[in-house]
């Protein structure tokens, strides 16, 4: 997931995103129940973070994206696969479509 801040962020509402911050880094399944954060950036000098989380299903993510949302944060998520599962797949696929 990237997160852009929307815009200028009045001081209270950059307090409470610092406090869930912490609470994120402290326990992330209360966020995102039965995923594993992988790691979570915030780009110097920008207002972006970059979260990788492994999930069962993107659905997993929603609660956390609306909350985002709600402290003015803007979330793109980008579904993504481990190589080792991705490698098999595209290789079928090349099979299926040089018989096709």
């Amino acid at each position: 997931m990237i997160h852009r801040q929307l815009g200028p962020v009045p001081l209270e509402t950059m307090k409470k995103a610092i406090e869930i911050a912490k609470q994120l880094n402290a326990d992330p399944s209360k966020f995102v129940p039965g995923g594993k954060l992988i790691a979570s950036y915030k780009a110097c000098g920008q207002s972006l973070v970059v979260c990788i989380w492994e999930v069962s299903t993107v659905d997993t993510l929603i609660p956390l994206v609306e909350q985002m949302n709600f402290m003015e944060w803007e979330t793109e998520v980008i579904p993504a696969e481990k190589m080792a599962t991705f490698i098999p797949k595209a290789e079928k696929l090349l099979v299926e479509m040089a018989s096709s």
